[in-house]
């Protein structure tokens, strides 16, 4: 079923979610067509305004921007992955088989080179708000296989589509981890090689 509302959202540092409706038709039209995921947070703030209020963000507070509407393109995404799609936090349970570990992937399995891989990443934020996604990407060379994890530490942003139709962009200025299901085999020199603990283990 077709959105008209557009829907947008506003994720807090602090774990409040700000939410405005547009109904106007040319004004959804004017959001679908100027907003660009990468400059969104680079002016300082983001505003919104209604008939009887202005709400400005500081946008270094802003964790994501959702934009939620069935038209909403979804930009090529960064560093050439094929999809990112956000995850409920059950799915990724399931998808990533952390609940039934003798079913998870292993990081060495090889693929072939262009052949295309999906991985399951948490994003874990300021404040502990946590963002869970699906990635699908092909295959590059081991001297090429640490650019997700450049992109993730760059600062900058990340889109992602929303399965409820509409895009999700995260400002990755607000990253204090993330893990992702299987990962890569190859991994930085400085890697500390552990398993996770459970988390009802003695600290």
């Amino acid at each position: 079923m077709k959105t008209e509302t557009l829907i947008i959202r506003i994720h807090l540092s602090e774990g409040t979610i700000e939410s405005f409706e547009l109904r106007n038709e040319s004004q959804i039209q004017e959001v679908r067509q100027k907003v660009d995921p990468s400059r969104i947070f680079s002016h300082g703030r983001l505003v919104v305004a209604g008939e009887c209020f202005k709400s400005v963000f500081v946008a270094e507070r802003v964790l994501r921007v959702d934009l939620e509407h069935q038209d909403i393109k979804v930009w090529d995404f960064p560093g050439g992955y094929a999809d990112i799609v956000e995850l409920t936090q059950e799915e990724f349970r399931q998808h990533a088989h952390l609940d039934e570990p003798e079913l998870m992937a292993k990081r060495e399995n090889c693929i072939p080179v262009g052949d295309l891989s999906v991985s399951f990443m948490e994003l874990v934020m300021v404040g502990g708000t946590r963002f869970f996604m699906m990635l699908e990407f092909p295959v590059k060379l081991p001297a090429e296989n640490q650019s997700y994890m450049r992109l993730v530490l760059s600062k900058g942003v990340l889109h992602m589509r929303l399965p409820c139709g509409g895009i999700g962009i995260v400002n990755l200025a607000n990253v204090v981890s993330y893990t992702v299901y299987p990962g890569i085999a190859q991994v930085p020199a400085d890697t500390w090689l552990a398993e996770r603990m459970p988390k009802n283990a003695t600290q």
